[in-house]
């Protein structure tokens, strides 16, 4: 803060000065003794108000900056998501055309049928027709987005909707790409997402076998690490069926494979999903 005051100060006490004495030599009463306490007196108080002027004007512009400041970190804190948006929309643009041409179920019969769905959307979300959704999430933490697609016949307004998870998309810095480019998910292959960057990915290769495996996103922003991986293996003895569980391909007993699994999912907020039409 700056007091700004000398010249301003220097001013007014002339000014005063000067009516004090042209007041005095006009024959007034006032005693002559009285005279610099008047001019002392109007002088400070000139001086106090214009300080107090000074200081308000200071506080004002310093609001005014900090005002500036704070609208301007708003701006850049909204950048990052509007960002994210934009590289997936030739993606989002694919699932669009799927929707509004009803998944292209009158050229289910025709050689065109295939070619007709967008190269990013999997096989088994374009089986039967049903409501679509996707939601940004930053999942690696690395400031960009990205983007979770799903499908479900319940609509978001319903508290307890949870949609059925099919792709998952991050960006390498020039295009925006599968996290899972070898995985088709639906119904025997999905995954969900975790607090702490966690991603699951469970299968069913048979009734006799599963497994989860759990990753995260590296350092690159779009390639998946598998941090740990458990199976289960049953077979039949008599007529019972008998499993054993494996963590990393080591046996493990059955209470340690599910806390172990648990101990992995740990939810996250609810996400925001916008059906797409």
């Amino acid at each position: 803060m700056k007091i700004r005051k000398t010249a301003k100060v220097h001013i007014a006490t002339a000014m005063v000065l000067s009516a004090a004495l042209l007041f005095a030599g006009c024959g007034t009463n006032t005693p002559k003794e009285a005279l610099p306490n008047i001019v002392e007196e109007e002088t400070s108080q000139n001086e106090s108000l214009m300080i107090e002027n000074d200081i308000k004007s200071d506080i004002k512009e310093e609001n005014q900056d900090k005002n500036k400041m704070n609208e301007n970190d708003e701006t850049n804190n909204q950048k990052t998501p509007m960002e994210s948006m934009n590289i997936y929309d030739d993606i989002l643009t694919q699932y669009r055309d799927m929707v509004q041409n009803d998944f292209f179920a009158n050229l289910r019969d025709s050689d065109t049928y295939e070619s007709s769905f967008g190269e990013n959307i999997g096989l088994e979300i374009r089986t039967h027709k049903q409501d679509i959704y996707y939601t940004f999430y930053d999942i690696d933490e690395n400031g960009t987005m990205e983007l979770i697609i799903a499908g479900g016949e319940n609509a978001v307004s319903n508290p307890n909707f949870s949609p059925w998870n099919y792709d998952l998309y991050g960006y390498n810095g020039t295009n925006a790409v599968h996290i899972f480019p070898e995985k088709e998910f639906g119904y025997r292959t999905n995954f969900s997402l975790y607090d702490n960057g966690v991603i699951e990915v469970f299968y069913s290769s048979s009734a006799a076998e599963s497994g989860v495996d759990f990753y995260k996103i590296g350092t690159d922003g779009f390639t998946p690490e598998r941090i740990d991986s458990f199976t289960a293996v049953g077979h039949l003895e008599g007529d019972e069926p008998v499993f054993t569980y494996f963590q990393n391909a080591n046996e493990i007993t059955e209470e340690e494979y599910n806390f172990s699994i648990q101990s992995y999912e740990i939810a996250l907020t609810a996400l925001d999903w916008i059906q797409i039409q």
